[in-house]
């Protein structure tokens, strides 16, 4: 393996702990790592099989602790998000992709927890649907959907069991599209078997840390580490380099 393989694989296992551990994060970390590396056409499609074994793993890790009944709301919401952006899907010069990340990532991290907002008939189903859609564009929409889960009334291991499994919708949706859309993975099976691999063992180190470590240091220390990727990844796409 290169050694851009091995860091690659090494991302994945580290962000999997963080995913494993607090049921958020690792997604958008991992995306922020694998990004300066793959071209966005690239990217987006690698990173959902990645974060689909991540979070399949982490579903059936945690099985017992899942809400059925929020995952089959958020599933149906997540179908309909999928067939509607796969028809849509567009290419995004580089550094607006940037730059667009950059300030989801920004956006998402900080954003304060919804409170006293008024009941939505098929909460779960409008969440999944916007974060399929919007997962066909951006990548991890983790940080999106996790202020809806931590204000259900769910035990932690639920919140990262459920949360986990709805995701599995989402990647699910995007692999599809994108292997509708012809992107050939067979180019980088080696790589994402790897990854992969290493994702199962990352969430098992994190369902060890689960409910052992503080969860407010966590979100701090890898708010400022995502904030840091997101300026990188901003100042990138401000000052895209000179031709020739």
């Amino acid at each position: 393996m290169s050694g851009i393989d091995l860091y690659l694989v090494a991302a994945a296992f580290g962000t999997a702990i963080v995913s494993g551990t607090l049921g958020m994060l690792g997604g958008i970390l991992l995306l922020g790592l694998m990004t300066p590396i793959f071209p966005p056409a690239v990217l987006i499609p690698i990173h959902g099989i990645v974060q689909l074994t991540s979070n399949v793993s982490r579903t059936l890790m945690n099985l017992r602790d899942v809400d059925r009944r929020l995952v089959g709301s958020f599933a149906m919401g997540a179908l309909l998000g999928g067939t509607i952006g796969s028809q849509v899907v567009v290419t995004l010069p580089e550094t607006l992709y940037r730059i667009v990340l950059a300030v989801f990532i920004l956006v998402l991290t900080w954003m304060p927890k919804l409170k006293g907002a008024p009941a939505l008939p098929f909460k779960f189903g409008w969440v999944g649907f916007v974060a399929t859609f919007l997962g066909l564009f951006i990548g991890a929409t983790g940080p999106f959907i996790a202020p809806f889960f931590v204000r259900e009334p769910l035990g932690k291991v639920a919140v990262v069991a459920t949360k986990a499994a709805c995701q599995v919708t989402v990647h699910t949706m995007k692999i599809a599209v994108f292997g509708l859309l012809g992107f050939a993975f067979g180019e980088y099976a080696a790589l994402l078997v790897a990854m992969s691999i290493a994702s199962v063992g990352g969430n098992y180190v994190g369902k060890l840390l689960l409910g052992k470590v503080p969860e407010g240091a966590f979100r701090w220390v890898f708010k400022v580490v995502i904030t840091a990727l997101a300026a990188r990844l901003l100042w990138q796409g401000l000052t895209p380099p000179s031709p020739g």
